[in-house]
């Protein structure tokens, strides 16, 4: 199995992409830790792993506090003993508070980029801290979206906290590498859930709807030895929606 002996810590590891990334990396072997501001969607997560034979530990955190996913990347590493990758999911637009930026709250911008931006950094510098220590080639993975690079009407806050985080992304991979760790960026296009209509799919060239499998391969091929060689780049997972010449808003 590709994770075995491997340790990852996901955040937003309760939501659809981070369950998903989370079965699949313990399905390959891994021991999974589980972070989540939910805690009955880090249960639920937690255990599918574990009725499957693989082996997890459930965390409640909220990543915009810094202590918090310290503390809680101090958890991972002191119940598995190491800390092999870790991948920031949590996040998201805001969704039915969504409005132009004129119109935009302090409070909806401040949340927003939190979740996402802040929540990235501090998982990816708690992370990077133990991988240094412990000596490991780790693999951090910071999940964006195509909406930075084309940016979308209504979400202003959601594009600059996408897009800082690729920036952050690769000025990390920069200050990582002489340690072998490398420190790579995801970034979706609409990712169809399950029970949702298929508009989505008249948005991208390939006609298909993309689920959270399809982003999950892509987590799993940079947390795999195979992507050792790769670090400070950005993989776009959107079936051509990103080139800018089909959809609703691109």
């Amino acid at each position: 199995m590709r994770f075995e002996n491997k340790t990852a810590f996901i955040t937003g590891g309760g939501g659809y992409i981070g369950g998903t990334t989370a079965r699949m990396l313990a399905k390959e072997g891994a021991c999974v830790a589980v972070c989540d501001i939910s805690e009955e969607t880090v249960s639920k997560t937690v255990t599918a792993i574990t009725e499957a034979g693989g082996r997890a530990i459930g965390i409640v955190c909220d990543v915009t506090k810094s202590q918090e996913v310290d503390a809680a990347v101090k958890k991972t590493v002191e119940t598995f003993g190491t800390l092999d990758i870790m991948v920031h999911v949590a996040g998201g637009s805001a969704r039915g508070r969504m409005k132009h930026l004129i119109e935009q709250s302090d409070e909806v911008i401040l949340d927003v980029i939190g979740v996402n931006m802040f929540g990235g950094i501090w998982a990816s510098r708690a992370a990077a801290r133990e991988m240094v220590r412990l000596k490991k080639k780790g693999r951090i993975i910071n999940i964006s979206s195509v909406v930075a690079q084309n940016g979308l009407r209504g979400c202003v806050d959601y594009a600059a906290a996408k897009g800082g985080l690729i920036a952050m992304t690769r000025s990390l991979a920069k200050e990582l590498a002489c340690y072998g760790i490398t420190a790579n960026t995801v970034a979706p296009g609409i990712v169809q859930r399950p029970g949702e209509t298929n508009e989505a799919i008249n948005t991208n060239f390939l006609g298909v709807k993309c689920t959270a499998e399809d982003v999950a391969n892509v987590i799993l091929f940079l947390a795999s030895d195979d992507a050792h060689f790769i670090t400070g780049q950005t993989y776009t997972v959107d079936g051509g929606r990103g080139l800018a010449m089909k959809g609703t808003d691109v």
